[in-house]
């Protein structure tokens, strides 16, 4: 059992490489893609549609983790270099750097888990660090925790499962480990005692074959070069056993249909890695390699963040029309005398003497966004207000931290020529308003437990970019949220299955007008050991970090608890501000989180 944060959380979740030459694929991968495509992006689905072959794959979900472990970077870090894309510079931290933080010495990560040594060994190996010490220390120590049966469990010390064992077998592979040795014959002979009369693989010995425990070993077998294809019993493949699981919309089922209560299609993302004939990791950064075209672009409407991605473009004005489709907004761009004009984002449209006004690296061009070509690294801001308002930036001393335990928050602006401290900055905490010193400076405690959005919203200035705290010993879950607003006159709830877990892969809250609503109803189940205290968060569109409740209460100030194996019905519900201004298909993302309570 695959686990997170000592948690006794979930059954599957492990990472892994394309091999050069597919030893098969399989023909049931076009509609798995389609059931893939449909679902909230994660890195799991980004590796997915990168190893079948699939192009124009989103990466907006990628500019920042969902949280501060080291499965948190590496998942992503696995993703981005999937895509090519450099993990160090692409998100709102360096998560290279992020994860080697967690490297003791010995092992990386949580010195209890196992399953976080596996993921960091196969993420840093992605971006030209396979001979880093980080990596060469925890094979050693990955090596020393093999169980006598021959393979590995989640944890040092636990009972082998086939999940954990295919991906020590994939990183000790990838860490130079050769596919012959003991070490590995002795991992795969533990994994064939697991496979079944029906061809398909079970978590451990003697249980039910399941989608998860046949991805893992198919790509494990890939690693190892062994085809996949001959690994039989009764002449019948754990490819063969994963292809009879899938569903008519193309997903994979965890299990036959109609054998558990508590089935799904999680497994789908991994399922499609490894009947592309993949492994792990995916694909690799090359940092020599040649700029991509893609620059960073954040948005910053009247009152809320519009956008903030990574987007190609040969303009600064490009990325705001090559974006608009990522991050929902609409746009209007007039030609005027002196060229075409920005005139409308989002429903912000130019007034007086409002507008929107561009920074390159926060100084502001000489010429018009039109003209105005990007050079590798160029980051570009748009802001609407007026002229002469400065761009500001936050930094935060620590993003994990154990609650009480005091933060520095600092705001500054940026003069043209260097970054100065904004004097008494307005410093919002999920938009409660906190004030810092002459110096920019907040002395920040936080003494509940969950994931806070930090940034700095002074009069007078450019909204700063947006840092994620998370306090206390916290696990979440990311639900895409979507709708459609009429002026004239969707929610998506999905992810990764930790311990907290959404019943709903996706809740259509339908096209409304300003001033109208509509809800639903989704089940939240703690499928762990531990009771659960659980909140919630909301970023992106204002029609979300403002309409939003759950259970008649505002998303900030919801609070649930859930014991041991309970379920409970919680309703969503999205009402529009009947000010509301904007038309067109709006995006954010709820987040579900949940802490250990006694």
């Amino acid at each position: 059992m695959i686990k997170k944060n000592a948690l006794p959380i979930f059954r599957i979740i492990v990472v892994f490489s394309l091999l050069l030459q597919p030893v098969f694929v399989s023909a049931s991968l076009s509609g798995a893609v389609s059931y893939l495509e449909s679902q909230v992006d994660d890195p799991w689905i980004t590796m997915a549609l990168v190893a079948s072959g699939q192009t124009n794959i989103p990466t907006g979900h990628l500019k920042q983790v969902s949280g501060t472990s080291a499965t948190d970077y590496a998942k992503t870090i696995l993703a981005l270099a999937a895509l090519g894309k450099d993990p160090s510079t692409f998100g709102n931290v360096d998560y290279v750097a992020a994860l080697e933080d967690t490297f003791d010495g010995t092992q990386i990560g949580d010195v209890n888990l196992l399953n976080d040594d596996m993921w960091g060994i196969l993420a840093l190996a992605s971006v030209g660090k396979k001979t880093s010490a980080a990596v060469t220390a925890t094979k050693t120590y990955l090596l020393s925790k093999q169980n006598s049966d021959g393979g590995w469990s989640y944890s040092a010390g636990a009972g082998s499962d086939t999940n954990d064992t295919a991906a020590a077998v994939i990183a000790l592979i990838e860490a130079g480990v050769g596919a012959n040795n003991e070490v590995i014959t002795k991992a795969l002979a533990y994994i064939k005692s697991a496979q079944n009369s029906d061809g398909g693989v079970g978590y451990q010995p003697g249980n039910g074959s399941d989608a998860g425990s046949d991805a893992w070993t198919i790509s494990a077998l890939i690693k190892a070069g062994v085809n996949p294809s001959g690994w039989t019993k009764n002449n019948i493949s754990p490819i063969q056993h994963l292809e009879s699981l899938q569903d008519e919309d193309g997903g994979y089922w965890w299990v036959t249909e109609g054998t558990s209560e508590w089935n799904n299609k999680a497994m789908t993302a991994y399922a499609v890695i490894a009947l592309s004939g993949a492994t792990y990791p995916v694909g690799y950064y090359q940092s020599g390699a040649a700029n991509d075209g893609e620059f960073h672009l954040r948005i910053e409407g009247a009152s809320n963040t519009i956008c903030d991605t990574f987007v190609a473009g040969v303009t600064a004005l490009d990325l705001v029309k090559n974006a608009a489709a990522e991050c929902g907004y609409s746009y209007t761009i007039t030609q005027e005398s002196f060229g075409p004009y920005l005139r409308e984002i989002a429903g912000e449209t130019a007034s007086g003497l409002n507008g929107w006004l561009y920074f390159v690296n926060s100084a502001s061009p000489i010429v018009g966004a039109a003209d105005y070509h990007l050079a590798s690294g160029d980051e570009v801001l748009w802001y609407f207000g007026e002229w002469g308002v400065m761009p500001t930036r936050l930094n935060v001393s620590e993003t994990q931290v154990d609650p009480g335990q005091a933060i520095d928050v600092v705001a500054e602006y940026f003069d043209g020529s260097s970054w100065r401290p904004v004097s008494g900055a307005t410093i919002k905490v999920n938009d409660e308003v906190r004030q810092a010193g002459t110096n920019g400076t907040l002395a920040l405690q936080i003494y509940e437990n969950g994931i806070y959005r930090i940034y700095a919203d002074h009069a007078g200035y450019v909204r700063s970019n947006t840092v994620t705290v998370t306090v206390g010993d916290t696990v979440n879950q990311n639900v895409g949220l979507q709708v459609e607003i009429n002026q004239g006159t969707a929610g998506v709830i999905g992810g990764e299955a930790i311990a907290l877990v959404v019943d709903a892969s996706d809740i259509d809250f339908g096209p409304l007008a300003p001033g109208h609503g509509s809800e639903a109803e989704v089940v939240i189940s703690n499928q762990g050991t531990v009771n659960l205290g659980v909140g919630t968060q909301v970023s992106g569109d204002v029609v979300f970090t403002k309409g939003l409740k759950i259970n008649d209460a505002a998303h900030a100030e919801y609070a649930d608890t859930l014991v041991a194996g309970q379920s409970k019905s919680t309703k969503v519900v999205l009402n529009v501000p009947s000010d509301y201004l904007a038309s067109g298909v709006k995006t954010g993302e709820l987040t579900f989180w949940a802490t250990v309570q006694p």
